[in-house]
């Protein structure tokens, strides 16, 4: 497997969501989940990292930060396929396999969805707030998950549901909160912006 830059590894999955399989709206939120998912992956599979930046634990989830400033321009908006410098020679047959497969059982989830459970996983909720995620952690946790992928072989459908289920939930109790949060504000008196509130409930 070929080491690559993480802007690599994200310009990689930006492509994919391109294509004709792709939802075509993968944003810099999505493609920091899907470049953690990618570097968990690397490190179970082949016990060692995909590419050489630190994850960090951000308030959403595990970020890089090179690809974060790369993309944040575009903030909650699509990454548009013309701003992606994809090379295909980069990419040995190794690596495409291991992003083939994060992007065939993650790619298709909305970006909040991935957020949401990436808040479940101890990765993120073991690792202090903007410190970087440990490669121990992410085998830690990672090597379960790919024997559990390997015994379900083709058949992954059980494994995907539990995690839709859970993502699911973390959404319910995240709109209850926005909800309750909502009436204690509005009893003290305290306003948001009409156009802060659709953008909170449009990314829950």
């Amino acid at each position: 497997m070929k080491r690559l830059a993480a802007l690599d590894v994200a310009r990689y999955f930006i492509q994919m969501d391109h294509a004709p399989s792709g939802t075509g709206e993968i944003t810099n939120l999505k493609v920091q989940k899907l470049c953690y998912y990618a570097q968990g992956f690397a490190l179970a599979r082949h016990n060692r990292p995909l590419f050489n930046e630190s994850i960090e634990r951000w308030e959403h989830g595990p970020v890089v930060p090179p690809v974060w400033r790369e993309y944040r321009n575009f903030r909650a908006s699509p990454i548009h396929s013309s701003e992606n410098s994809f090379d295909p020679r980069l990419y040995d047959s190794e690596t495409r396999d291991l992003l083939d497969e994060v992007f065939r059982l993650f790619g298709t989830l909305p970006a909040w969805e991935l957020r949401n459970k990436t808040h479940l996983e101890p990765p993120w909720t073991d690792t202090p707030d903007r410190a970087a995620i440990t490669h121990q952690k992410l085998r830690d946790y990672f090597g379960p998950l790919i024997s559990d992928l390997d015994e379900l072989g083709h058949d992954q459908s059980e494994l995907l549901q539990g995690q839709a289920l859970a993502s699911e939930m973390m959404n319910d109790h995240m709109l209850r909160r926005l909800t309750e949060r909502g009436y204690a504000d509005l009893a003290a008196g305290r306003y948001s912006p009409l156009e802060e509130v659709r953008q909170t409930l449009g990314d829950v």
